[in-house]
């Protein structure tokens, strides 16, 4: 049996996709961030890079009959999410992970750290850091299963006051590699509805 197509495509954002994450951003978090901070980010941050994901159009005949994302055009959105990572003194700091509300669920969430993950073994460097809102089991229990552990408490880093978890992982060595590989054959399968 053959593959089916992969249902998404993650691309360098541009500065056209801005109005889009502008949306998203506000979407799903309670501070967004100014449009500004992205156009800084995109256009004048040499260590810093952003990406969004994208639903890809597959004709009928060629999507599984199980779990496909979507089942008509109309329904299909322009954008599913994006992520930010910037690259500085040897290690990485990912500044953003976001999903459309109505896609979460569904891996996209991972995909978008799986990819900046990889993206940081390319660049080889030693850790990633990132912060999450106290809150937020939900994306604590994925940065656990990509081995991130948290190293401190930054208290009242949100706007609202709510603290942040500082989480890292590393080191990313080929160990790690290996780690990412399966994770990400496991992800394929599931974004694909392949079973077994």
């Amino acid at each position: 049996m053959s593959t089916p197509p992969f249902p998404y495509r993650l691309r360098p954002m541009e500065g056209k996709d801005l109005p889009a994450v502008m949306a998203l951003d506000r979407e799903s978090f309670s501070d967004p961030w100014p449009e500004s901070a992205y156009t800084y980010e995109l256009y004048f941050n040499p260590t810093a890079y952003y990406f969004v994901l994208e639903p890809v159009a597959v004709p009928p005949a060629e999507r599984p009959r199980w779990r496909w994302p979507w089942q008509a055009e109309s329904v299909r959105p322009s954008l599913l999410g994006f992520v930010g990572i910037r690259f500085e003194g040897g290690q990485g700091h990912i500044s953003v992970i976001a999903v459309a509300p109505a896609w979460r669920g569904r891996g996209l969430g991972e995909l978008l750290l799986l990819m900046v993950l990889e993206r940081s073994l390319q660049e080889r460097v030693k850790a990633v850091t990132l912060e999450v809102r106290v809150s937020n089991q939900r994306a604590q229990n994925l940065y656990f299963k990509y081995g991130f552990v948290v190293t401190s408490r930054l208290q009242g880093y949100y706007q609202d006051g709510e603290d942040a978890y500082l989480m890292r992982v590393g080191p990313l060595d080929g160990v790690y590699r290996e780690r990412l590989q399966q994770f990400r054959q496991a992800l394929e399968r599931r974004l694909l509805g392949i079973d077994g």
